[in-house]
């Protein structure tokens, strides 16, 4: 098994090489069983709100292009499941600046759920007014996830002046992390719930 500055190491090695990393099992499956309860917890409370596109004063909902219910984490949260989740995200950006010199200052994060038939059309997690995102996480907690299911994060990345289109399942425990103002990315429409936690981290 792998240890947490392994599985650091090797996200790092993935953005360095391709722009992207993966880590299987980031979260264990007791963290998965914890944060998925805590998800259910808050959604059933009627927190969650449907995400929208844009920046800032301008976000407007727009459900061709985008389909999920969020609900922002709160830095100061008591709750174990959040609290595990966001330390755990604090010690890799602690690590990424010890050994990379990013500068990370902050994180925005939150729970994200799609609905069955629901998508996020191709786009790019920074606008050329908003600077600060360097990095964008995403946390999967969808157990016994199957291949008919969809709902896959795809990354267009470029090789030899070639699009190539990476596709990586939602499977629960894995993180994924990727250079936020490179990649564009979107997410498949899936036939089954989807859940993930998703961020950014950033420099100012």
């Amino acid at each position: 098994m792998q240890s947490q500055e392994e599985k650091f190491e090797s996200l790092i090695e993935g953005i360095v090489a391709n722009g992207y990393g993966v880590c299987d099992d980031f979260l264990s499956s007791e963290e998965v069983t914890m944060l998925n309860a805590r998800f259910t917890e808050r959604f059933d409370d009627g927190n969650f709100k449907e995400a929208g596109i844009g920046k800032q004063s301008e976000v407007h909902q727009a459900k061709e292009i985008r389909g999920d219910k969020i609900l922002w984490l709160e830095n100061g949260t008591t709750n174990i499941a959040e609290r595990i989740l966001l330390d755990k995200n604090q010690a890799f950006i602690n690590y990424l600046n010890q050994t990379c010199y990013l500068g990370i200052v902050d994180a925005e994060i939150h729970f994200a759920k799609y609905d069955i038939g629901k998508f996020y059309r191709r786009h790019r997690d920074t606008f050329q007014a908003q600077k600060g995102r360097i990095l964008s996480v995403i946390y999967y907690l969808n157990n016994h996830w199957q291949t008919e299911n969809g709902g896959n994060l795809l990354i267009y990345t470029q090789e030899n002046n070639i699009e190539k289109t990476i596709s990586i399942a939602p499977l629960a425990g894995r993180l994924v992390c990727f250079q936020s103002e490179k990649l564009d990315h979107e997410v498949s429409e899936t036939f089954r719930e989807r859940l993930s936690i998703t961020g950014w981290l950033l420099n100012v």
